[in-house]
């Protein structure tokens, strides 16, 4: 992190919202309920939890190879992109906002299949864009069960205006996947075409059907993290709940506001867990935190392969730099 200070709004922002929790739950005499839940933890849950996060992780490289298929590098193998995975996710604990972990996992791709910088980064945009819109879709059918079941209307509603936001840039999106623009200002036309781009791959129906299943899966996955954890740590919380709540607990988590998501996770995870069932926010605080201890902990295979390349580790660093 030679030059993180000057990166320091996300980290800043993660700060200011963790401290605001604690503050709370402080005047609410809760911050004690936080150690004695921490302290009942199963440690096979914690390793469980572990475990289904790389499996998040290893749904995340196929939706990169999704992409990257789509764009025409069939070549580009799966264990390839896992690896490249594990190691972005272990660069994005040492940055301080997640942009930085992006341009690392952009290198990777550059240097190890040889491509353009450009078009590196435009696949990684691509994978983060599609990772949201596919959350919005999903979250948009979890809302519509949510109003089957009485949950509180604000909450409800907030979530239908946030995907319904979303869907119509989908919308937009799949509009102009056919348009060609040509203003003669280069960086004007290469923005604009990576746009373009995108909603043109959103056109092809098996890219779309296969970015589903995986924001489907990956989304299961995350939310068996949560009921795992939650059942490590003897917490009341429905599982219903969880799957319901998650494409918003994700898509909050992964805005690029927070430092991995910490401080906004916990926010939204009192807004929906904390409110709809029989958790206390404190409660809801410790699960919370427990699930960024589980993807710190699932890291640590990518701090391996960073530390035997230092090549490829030297280069990368030279294009972040570059960057």
């Amino acid at each position: 992190m030679p030059k993180g200070s000057q990166h320091w709004i996300a980290f800043a922002s993660s700060l200011l919202f963790l401290a605001a929790i604690f503050f709370i739950l402080g005047r609410e005499q809760s911050v004690g309920v936080l150690a004695e839940v921490w302290n009942r933890t199963d440690p096979a849950a914690l390793t469980l939890a572990t475990l289904l996060i790389l499996f998040v992780q290893a749904v995340g490289a196929w939706r990169v190879k999704v992409i990257t298929t789509a764009d025409g590098l069939t070549s580009i193998k799966f264990l390839s992109l896992f690896r490249i995975q594990l190691i972005s996710q272990f660069v994005a604990h040492g940055a301080p906002i997640s942009a930085l972990s992006d341009i690392a996992k952009a290198a990777m791709l550059k240097l190890r299949f040889n491509l353009a910088a450009v078009h590196a980064i435009r696949l990684v945009l691509y994978e983060r864009a599609c990772g949201a819109l596919a959350a919005v879709v999903v979250g948009l059918a979890a809302t519509f069960v949510q109003l089957t079941l009485g949950m509180p209307q604000d909450l409800v509603l907030a979530q239908l205006l946030l995907w319904g936001a979303g869907c119509a840039g989908v919308a937009v999106l799949l509009t102009i996947g056919g348009v060609r623009v040509n203003t003669g200002i280069d960086l004007v036309d290469r923005a604009v075409g990576a746009v373009i781009g995108l909603g043109h791959l959103l056109r092809q129906s098996w890219v779309v059907s296969q970015l589903l299943l995986a924001c489907a899966v990956q989304l299961f996955g995350l939310a068996l993290v949560f009921i795992v954890l939650a059942r490590g740590m003897h917490l009341p919380v429905s599982p219903l709940h969880i799957f319901l709540f998650m494409p918003l607990i994700f898509f909050v988590s992964s805005l690029p506001v927070f430092y991995l998501g910490w401080g906004g996770r916990e926010a939204v995870v009192i807004a929906t867990l904390g409110t709809t069932g029989n958790m206390t926010k404190a409660e809801a605080v410790a699960l919370s935190v427990a699930f960024g201890v589980a993807v710190f902990l699932a890291s640590l295979p990518g701090a391996v392969f960073w530390a035997i390349r230092p090549s490829m580790r030297k280069a990368i660093q030279r294009e972040i730099q570059k960057a």
